[in-house]
């Protein structure tokens, strides 16, 4: 990781411009940006959408603009008054980098100090320092019918933002927790020796987890065009509800991301260092630091016309153990020519992406993920074989659906594959810390997902998801390629592999949930999910869960696999 500090420390040397932090995953404002991505269909920096997290400052300034001609009588489009009042929040979350705006909710200061704005607990605002203070809460507790009892998650902690001089953004953010949950969790947890979404965690009580969750980067623009951040934290390349490139699911991770923007085309340049697959954490009381690899990845977006963005994308894992190889920094070049030059044993994959905006209603989204191509047997698919390593995603959103003012929905398929994800040595497959880096399922299934988000008041957020898929596992110990920590070269056989080879298990997932917003970014929740998990040949399996809890400054937690 050294070549990476060099370059960053010399990247700083440059002369830098002005820069934020970046909206957290997960936040609220990604709903808007959205629907308003949709909507505009021309705003090229709202479509540029495909790498994840957004830019505080450039969305900031896109939805401004928007705001300015909505109230000008000239925006192309109309806005429901829900839109109209999650424009002015997102303006108000995102204060340090709107010109001239005034607050529409002002209160009274707590102490003459505290919560100046409702969106912030401390801010400092000065010419060349600006600094966001808020804490961190999720308290949710409630009961699963799968023998567990009673299940709880409670976080607290706090997060930092600002920047220097508005040329270097800065952000952390600290947590600490401890969970109880449902019992198909708690198997993942058993089986990966990894909390879902954090890593490594401690007992605690009975069936309980306590980890401590720690993120944070700074960023700052080398020239004008070019975009640096180093953080610890992950990234999402999609614009569907799964990743088939890189998905938020597993640990944090430390990445130097590079970010190219100009005229139609946006260019993301990502080197990460990743866990490799270890075995279970102290069988043998020692303490080791655990395995190293290092993910390269380029992700290049070109706005071929105002509705339609395509992006190509290509990524290699390299085993740890070799250190960082400097060809991979060479931002223009193609990793698998690299790869053979150096005779390294790391996996590449290479995709495509498109994402179509249609009639200000619709989106229409696709990854194509290629995990090998031979030829010969892409000519021949329906034999079977193991080569044909690839997934496929196919999704669309409907905004303001039936003419009903902010419901809008979404449906997409997911195809992947056996053995995807997968290389002949399991050290380099696409994960880290135990945990798939795309989809949490890994491979070798179909899976089908419908959400509906709806908005009938201001304050008020229900959401729908219900998720089927069919996969095909291991039996008896023999690898039919849905377990992405194994090697290839485990298959019994070379042909005869399809969707749902092995044993195949059916599960449907259906959950809703209901946040009404008290203050800014606070939140009641209410949630309720049932789930199936029916593996041939063994007795059906349901469980239902539900909590209801209290939540600031935070995305709910959830447990989507």
């Amino acid at each position: 990781m050294k070549h990476l500090i060099i370059i960053l420390l010399t990247v700083v040397a440059i002369p830098v411009f002005a820069q934020s932090d970046y909206i957290g995953l997960g936040n609220k404002q990604y709903q808007l940006i959205d629907r308003l991505d949709i909507r505009t269909q021309h705003d090229s920096l709202l479509g540029f959408s495909t790498v994840k997290p957004y830019d505080r400052r450039k969305v900031t300034t896109s939805v401004q603009y928007i705001d300015s001609l909505d109230k000008a009588g000239a925006l192309p489009f109309s806005l429901s008054s829900t839109d109209r009042y999650n424009i002015r929040r997102l303006l108000m979350d995102n204060w340090e980098w709107t010109t001239g705006y005034t607050d529409s909710f002002n209160v009274r200061p707590v102490f003459r100090s505290f919560y100046k704005t409702p969106a912030d607990l401390y801010a400092v605002n000065t010419k060349d320092f600006k600094l966001v203070i808020n804490p961190l809460l999720n308290l949710q507790y409630g009961g699963a019918n799968d023998g567990t009892g009673s299940i709880y998650q409670n976080t607290r902690g706090i997060f930092l933002r600002g920047n220097i001089a508005n040329k270097v953004g800065f952000y952390t953010i600290l947590t600490d927790n401890q969970e109880r949950d449902p019992a198909f969790v708690r198997n993942f947890v058993t089986q990966h020796d990894a909390v879902p979404g954090a890593g490594f965690y401690k007992f605690y009580q009975n069936n309980g987890y306590d980890y401590f969750d720690a993120r944070g980067g700074i960023s700052f623009n080398a020239a004008k065009y070019f975009n640096v951040q180093f953080a610890y934290d992950k990234l999402f390349i999609g614009n569907g509800f799964r990743s088939l490139f890189l998905s938020d699911f597993s640990s944090n991770y430390l990445y130097l991301r590079i970010s190219t923007r100009i005229w139609k085309f946006d260019y993301e340049n990502i080197f990460a260092q990743t866990i490799a697959p270890f075995p279970p954490y102290g069988l043998d009381g020692k303490r080791d630091m655990r395995p190293q690899n290092y993910m390269m990845m380029h992700h290049l977006s070109l706005q071929v016309t105002h509705w339609l963005n395509l992006g190509f994308y290509e990524n290699i894992m390299e085993e740890g153990k070799y250190g960082l190889q400097l060809s991979y920094l060479n931002p223009v070049i193609f990793y698998r020519s690299v790869e053979q030059q150096l005779g390294a044993a790391g996996k590449a994959n290479v995709g495509f992406d498109v994402k179509a905006n249609i009639a200000k209603t619709v989106q229409l989204y696709g990854q194509l993920l290629i995990n090998e191509f031979v030829t010969k047997e892409v000519l021949h698919y329906s034999r079977g074989n193991f080569a044909n390593k690839q997934a496929l995603q196919l999704g669309a959103k409907y905004i303001d659906a039936f003419h009903i003012r902010n419901l809008d929905l979404q449906a997409e398929v997911n195809y992947i594959r056996p053995f995807t994800y997968t290389n002949f040595d399991s050290t380099t497959n696409l994960t880290h810390y135990n945990q798939p880096l795309a989809h949490p399922l890994g491979a070798n299934l179909k899976e089908f997902i419908g959400i509906v988000h709806y908005q009938p008041l201001p304050k008020l957020y229900l959401t729908g998801k219900l998720m089927y898929h069919k996969q095909g596992l291991d039996s008896a110990g023999i690898n039919f390629g849905a377990d992405v920590f194994r090697s290839y070269n485990s298959r019994p056989r070379d042909n005869g592999f399809f969707i749902g080879s092995g044993i195949p298990v059916k599960s449907t997932t259906a959950a809703l949930s209901a946040s009404w917003e008290i203050f800014e970014n606070m939140f009641i929740d209410l949630n309720s999910t049932y789930r199936t998990y029916n593996v041939a040949g063994a007795p059906n399996s349901s469980t239902f869960f539900y909590t209801i809890g209290f939540r600031v400054n935070l995305q709910p937690r959830e447990f989507n696999f």
